[in-house]
């Protein structure tokens, strides 16, 4: 019953599996469902669930929801200050190309 040593992988026939339980090995099912990518299963846990979740990809889905969305009139701003910062960013660009000597 024991893998040490082998390359091969270990597959718990219902042999192994009698002799494992006999033994006293208590087989429990996992914690999480693993039949989606784990982002998905993340992301619809409470904040209390995600809370008990080890791992990066945890971590990760932790900061995600800790970073707040604009609103639609923040967004607007931004917008146009990137605009207005385009703007300049070009009339600066032709005024070093007129003072070099550039077309």
């Amino acid at each position: 019953m024991t893998q040490s040593g082998q390359e091969e992988p270990f597959f718990i026939t219902e042999e192994i599996e009698a002799e494992m339980i006999a033994a006293g090995h208590v087989f429990e099912p996992p914690p999480i469902a693993c039949t989606g990518r784990l982002r998905d299963v993340l992301e619809r846990m409470t904040d209390e669930e995600l809370a008990l979740q080890p791992g990066e990809i945890a971590g990760q889905e932790r900061e995600r929801r800790r970073v707040r969305a604009l609103t639609p009139g923040e967004l607007a701003g931004l917008r146009e200050d990137m605009a207005e910062a385009s703007a300049w960013m070009r009339a600066e660009l032709t005024r070093r190309r007129t003072e070099k000597g550039q077309p």
